[in-house]
């Protein structure tokens, strides 16, 4: 994919210009998904010329090639940052540890979460099975060391789904069930975090 490599700015200014067609395409994916990601879209909103954006982005598919690397890439550094946070100060009880790692991940989905959910790894699932195996790994290093003697893998696991599972839907665009009274979310928060809990007690 050598006609679809980007050239790295070397000027403040044309950093400025990539830095706002990248805000601009990550706004545009959030709203649409890809087909949303038009370079007349991009160019109208980012402010940036035609003839400077195709200098940067030979083709429409260079830049969603560099929107979708790039975002990988701003998601894993700060899910390394939220769960070295998590794991800084050690819990002392499981509730605390659950908390902190659903706190951590919860921060990765209200910022990512609507971007991650459009993406698509139908070229390259394993992409998404190594995030997944990554993300699953950190949230256990939490909660590990208070976890109660003799709980299994699998109530381990299905804890993680079920908390990732729980905020991917709260940060989706439609509420799955309209009737319901939208709960503040700390009060989610709490709610998912004891429910956590009491599963891995029992």
């Amino acid at each position: 994919m050598a006609g679809n490599t980007i050239r790295t700015p070397q000027q403040d200014r044309s950093r400025e210009k990539l830095e706002r067609i990248y805000a601009v395409a990550f706004e545009l994916l959030v709203e649409g998904g890809w087909d949303a990601v038009t370079v007349g879209e991009v160019e109208r909103r980012s402010k940036v010329s035609r003839s400077t954006f195709y200098l940067r982005f030979p083709t429409r598919e260079a830049l969603t090639d560099y929107v979708r690397q790039r975002l990988l890439q701003e998601v894993a550094t700060a899910q390394d940052a939220a769960f070295e946070q998590a794991r800084a100060t050690p819990p002392t009880s499981l509730a605390e540890a659950v908390h902190a790692a659903t706190e951590a991940l919860a921060g990765i989905c209200r910022v990512y979460g609507p971007a991650l959910g459009r993406l698509d790894f139908g070229d390259d699932p394993g992409v998404s099975a190594e995030a997944m195996d990554t993300l699953s790994n950190q949230f256990q290093a939490v909660i590990d060391p208070v976890l109660p003697p003799g709980t299994s893998r699998e109530q381990i696991e299905f804890t993680i789904e079920l908390v990732f599972n729980a905020l991917v839907g709260r940060m989706r665009h439609q509420q799955p069930f309209p009737s319901h009274t939208r709960q503040p979310w700390d009060h989610f928060l709490n709610r998912l975090c004891a429910a956590a809990v009491r599963y891995l007690e029992s």
